[in-house]
């Protein structure tokens, strides 16, 4: 039987959580950083997760734990799905008629229906 060259250490003394004086490894911290900085800009957990090659439960553990530390990049201003999409699509048919588009033009690239180009078009222009 073979000695082994070091001791035997406990499971959780390889936890970054887990060290003397509190400071996580600088992979860990810029790792969150990117994952808050993503999530602010509006991306769901499976993007982040895809893009940063971790799992979504990391994703989602990581956010919640900077929403109990109050960090601002958590706050977004839409929490259901529907309705950010539909503000994004009001954003580029703003931006496609800005651009010099008609409606059925617009409603063809967004692959939504004529009328709804022609309702927030005049939305746009009422409000």
């Amino acid at each position: 039987m073979e000695q082994r060259s070091r001791p035997r250490q406990p499971f959780y003394a390889y936890s970054p959580f887990n060290k003397r004086g509190g400071k996580l490894p600088a992979e860990v911290i810029q790792t969150r950083n990117r994952i808050l900085d993503m999530w602010a800009e509006m991306a769901s957990y499976d993007v982040i997760a895809e893009k940063l090659d971790i799992s979504i439960s990391t994703v989602v553990d990581c956010i919640a734990r900077a929403r109990e530390n109050k960090d601002p990049r958590t706050e977004r201003p839409f929490k259901n799905k529907k309705i950010q999409r539909a503000d994004r699509r009001r954003r580029q048919i703003k931006q496609l008629a800005a651009d010099g588009y008609g409606a059925s033009e617009i409603a063809k690239r967004l692959t939504v229906s004529k009328r709804l180009v022609q309702i927030r078009l005049k939305e746009g222009t009422n409000g």
